[in-house]
């Protein structure tokens, strides 16, 4: 029996006005929500579902489309239909660290300090050079046990004394606010696409070369130096943005007038 099946499933309502496929979505959902079977699980195959229900391939594939359609479900070119992961959102209309972030909206994140190093920063070629941060950590993310951020950020030589039992602890703003003292004013964000090297693909449970959104962001004391820099690559199919706009968002005209020039930053304040 596949995992999720239904032991005795109750027949379909044939002499009824809703649709067969409608209401073996319906049931399928139903197990979802309620976690069985859980979030990156595989359904069933359409033969499995065609004789739990008793219906044709072409009211499975309609039943399996409707669940698509709603975001239930994922198809994974030969390997069947999978339970959709959980969606984290970020909005970006306000300043706050990527761990808050998360649990403002109910996500607990489990965290994992992968490194704490107090000069690794200043000989990584991906750290801004014009940024003397030469403290470097690095965290990894997961949700409902299962990975979707590494975060890789760099900080001011003053937090080396922090210690990694301390790093472990703080999340990015407090270790800036709580230790070092910089209040963070403002951020300038970065988001764009990119495939993964084998370095940050191993930790995430990624293919090398498979793209992933890319965050980056600058921080801000009130002093308008950079106190922080963060690069954080996601699981794009886990992880989306939001943004809320006064007004009309002028899409077109603004790659008009950033095209010729680097990816354009966002800054949050």
């Amino acid at each position: 029996m596949p995992e999720g099946a239904e032991a005795g499933v109750a027949p379909l309502a044939r002499d009824i006005a809703e649709p067969l496929y409608r209401q073996i979505a319906s049931r399928l959902q139903q197990g979802i929500d309620s976690g069985v079977p859980a979030p990156g699980a595989r359904l069933g195959s359409e033969a499995e579902l065609m004789l739990r229900y008793r219906v044709s391939r072409v009211t499975v594939r309609q039943a399996l489309a409707l669940l698509r359609e709603h975001g239930k479900v994922v198809a994974r070119r030969g390997k069947g239909t999978f339970v959709a992961e959980r969606v984290v959102q970020h909005d970006l209309d306000a300043l706050q660290g990527f761990y808050d972030a998360l649990r403002q909206q109910g996500v607990e994140p489990e965290t994992t300090l992968l490194e704490f190093s107090a000069d690794a920063g200043a000989l990584d070629a991906a750290r801004p050079k014009a940024l003397a941060l030469p403290v470097r950590l690095r965290r990894l993310y997961a949700v409902d046990g299962r990975p979707f951020a590494l975060v890789t950020g760099y900080l001011p030589k003053e937090a080396a004394s922090l210690g990694e039992a301390r790093a472990d602890r703080l999340t990015v703003y407090q270790i800036l606010e709580q230790f070092l003292g910089r209040r963070v004013t403002r951020a300038e964000v970065t988001i764009r696409c990119e495939p993964v090297a084998r370095d940050v693909a191993r930790p995430l449970g990624l293919k090398p070369g498979t793209p992933a959104l890319v965050m980056e962001r600058t921080s801000f004391a009130h002093d308008q130096r950079a106190c922080e820099f963060m690069r954080i690559h996601i699981v794009a199919e886990r992880y989306e943005f939001r943004l809320k706009v006064a007004g009309a968002l002028e899409i077109a005209s603004s790659l008009h007038q950033t095209a010729p020039a680097s990816p354009a930053r966002a800054s949050t304040r």
